[in-house]
């Protein structure tokens, strides 16, 4: 049900009337009443409905999906400017552009452009104006089970529409920047430019690149992957970790203001600038301008040595930024900041109680170690949720990485800065590489201890909601150790077991899937908690979509075989004929038809013959082939299943 927008807004405006004559009410009878904060708690998420819908990209008339002449058949004359540049794919450089016009009439919303590596169209810069003729096509959904869902994604940052580009005639038209993000990335670029020019290796000015100025595309998939495993891979975006870096070093390099008149106000002043002029030059990105916004807030508070919860800070500034950007909620690197630092504020002060060194050396990495410890504590849930393993060596990695990403920030700025007006030194330039390389290869020696990796971890929604209501019971008692406390947090463990590991073991689940695999044929059957898998490939490691199942349907243990010529699935049989286009079978009938391997075969003489109910076929055959089954299927009005456009076949029995 749509809500409409002036019933929204009738809703907030007749609940604040009633709350302000309440608070006049009370005010004057001497009265404390409670159930108020209910109606608070309604305004608000009244407040939260109608800011997203004003933020929702289809909010605007102009927007491209009202337009009626967008169908992915059609080519369209297509205007808009590159806002963003994406780390490219293994076919395509990949951008996010502002639509301007369809057709000649004016459009809005934002686009995916996928440009091929093949094409003779140089790449685009950020803030060009490109005209071309393409069409815009659907946002493909995930074509095997448990993928990481692309299509939603997009959604989420409003983008329903992609653009793919090869051999059509492109014309890039230079704009002069006009907003923030397009000075900011015309600074950029003017940064990069000199940093070219100094004496790094590709991958030490990738890590200056990601570090500094946001931009993450050069930095290589297997520099990631050690990174993940090795529990570091939060450094590789600039974040929390890195902008209350940079405002420790601020304030430490300031303090001698505080000996001045004002001193602690020019600081705060200097603070604030420094900071916002680092967030415009990392480009304005989502997480750079919700740490900034962070520990703006926490500067401002303790500069004027205003007395606050930290707790009450951060949620205002988690305010601030879902007013502005609703969509922020759901973005994984909105909720593991937040959960990162809440978790500090609150489980830091009990890790302190425990003790401390004497030795201000030491006593930097135990507090180090300490905030490692209480971080991951509040991230861990989100992570086993998300990226379904953990690092158990993340504490021995952020004791050396973060230390390294202190100096690199320091002298990186500082590098940055001198090559605007000077050539820096090259013992500066020699140095800072020297610690990259160091820090890469320490971050590989830990990702290389793969024992202490544990991956491939079933973990749920229902496992994160219960997790993270553990982990608030447990503060309850601890703050409050009472036998009732006790025996609810005590329940709570047990649900966890109960609803996480008992049930799904004990549920009988028995499914048949089909997997989309280009030029191959991978069948999985689930018994329970075990997966069969029949396969052509040369080897089933490390096969991505093995994996995202076994992670989401929770299975224990797997088996492979070869690919059977028959299936029993439920009361189905399931015929599968492959290149040698065999279907005559004796005494048997099967209801279903799997084609793999492109048999040479008359789709009309089987269809006669066998009078299938559904005919399917996988990724192992000929585009030609499958383009050619699809019209002789829609003519004798056969279901069928195509996995390269309809994604997987699975059937639950």
């Amino acid at each position: 049900m749509v809500v409409p927008i002036p019933l929204i807004l009738g809703g907030i405006g007749f609940i604040l009337f009633v709350l302000i004559g309440i608070h006049f009410y009370c005010k004057k009878h001497r009265k404390t009443l409670y159930w108020p904060s209910l109606m608070v708690l309604i305004m608000m998420v009244l407040l939260g409905v109608f800011v997203s819908k004003i933020h929702s990209s289809k909010f605007s008339k102009t927007h491209y999906s009202h337009l009626e002449t967008i169908a992915e058949e059609h080519l369209h004359q297509l205007e808009f400017i590159v806002k963003k540049r994406l780390k490219p794919n293994t076919y395509n450089h990949r951008y996010y552009v502002e639509l301007l016009k369809v057709n000649s009439t004016l459009a809005s919303g934002t686009l995916l452009i996928n440009l091929s590596k093949e094409s003779n169209t140089a790449n685009f810069n950020v803030n060009e104006k490109i005209l071309t003729t393409a069409s815009l096509k659907e946002v493909n959904a995930p074509l095997n089970p448990y993928q990481f869902d692309y299509k939603n994604y997009l959604k989420r940052l409003g983008i329903y529409r992609q653009v793919f580009l090869k051999d059509q005639i492109v014309l890039a038209i230079p704009q002069s920047p006009t907003t923030i993000t397009a000075y900011a990335e015309t600074i950029r670029e003017a940064l990069n430019k000199r940093l070219k020019e100094l004496p790094f290796k590709p991958i030490e000015r990738a890590f200056i690149k990601a570090l500094l100025l946001g931009q993450r595309q050069d930095i290589t998939s297997d520099v990631y992957e050690a990174y993940s495993k090795a529990g570091a891979i939060h450094i590789l975006a600039i974040s929390g970790l890195h902008i209350g870096i940079l405002l420790l070093i601020l304030q430490f390099i300031l303090n001698p203001l505080l000996y001045f008149g004002q001193g602690e106000f020019v600081r705060l002043l200097i603070v604030l600038c420094v900071l916002w002029s680092f967030a415009v030059m990392a480009g304005l990105s989502p997480s750079v301008v919700r740490a900034v916004t962070m520990f703006s807030l926490f500067a401002i508070v303790r500069g004027l040595k205003r007395s606050s919860n930290s707790l009450n800070i951060l949620a205002v500034s988690a305010f601030i930024l879902l007013l502005v950007r609703p969509g922020f909620c759901f973005d994984v690197g909105f909720q593991l900041s937040y959960a990162a630092v809440a978790s500090i504020i609150i489980v830091k002060p009990v890790l302190d109680s425990w003790g401390s060194f004497k030795n201000r050396v030491g006593n930097w990495f135990l507090d180090l170690l300490k905030v490692s410890i209480a971080a991951q504590i509040g991230v861990l849930p989100l992570s086993l949720y998300y990226f379904h393993q953990f690092p158990g060596l993340f504490f021995v990695t952020n004791m050396v990485v973060v230390p390294c990403l202190i100096v690199i920030l320091g002298l990186g700025i500082a590098t940055m800065i001198l090559a605007v007006v000077y050539k820096p030194p090259e013992f500066l330039v020699h140095t800072l590489a020297w610690i990259i390389q160091s820090m890469n290869r320490f971050v590989e020696w830990v990702a290389s201890k793969e024992t202490f990796l544990f991956e491939q971890i079933s973990f749920d929604l229902t496992a994160l909601v219960i997790s993270y209501l553990i982990l608030f019971l447990l503060g309850i008692f601890y703050h409050k150790k009472t036998f009732k406390n006790l025996l609810i947090l005590g329940i709570c463990i047990l649900s966890f077991q109960v609803f996480v590991k008992q049930i799904p073991a004990l549920i009988s689940k028995n499914s048949f899937v089909v997997f989309h695999k280009s030029r191959h044929s991978v069948f999985g059957l689930q018994s329970n908690q075990h997966l069969e898998i029949h396969h052509d490939l040369d080897s089933i490691n490390n096969q991505r979509m093995i994996d995202n199942y076994k992670i989401g349907a929770g299975i224990k243990t797997q088996s492979t075989d070869s690919i059977q010529r028959l299936y029993k699935i439920d009361d189905k049989l399931l015929l599968v004929v492959d290149s040698l286009g065999v279907y005559t079978v004796k005494s048997i009938k099967p209801q279903w038809v799997l084609l793999r391997q492109s048999p040479k075969i008359n789709l009309n003489r089987l269809i006669d013959s066998l009078q299938p109910e559904l005919i399917i076929w996988d990724g192992s055959n000929y585009r030609t082939y499958q383009e050619r089954w699809k019209l002789t299927c829609e003519a004798k009005k056969i279901p069928f299943h195509q996995t390269s456009e309809k994604g997987f076949f699975r059937v639950d029995y």
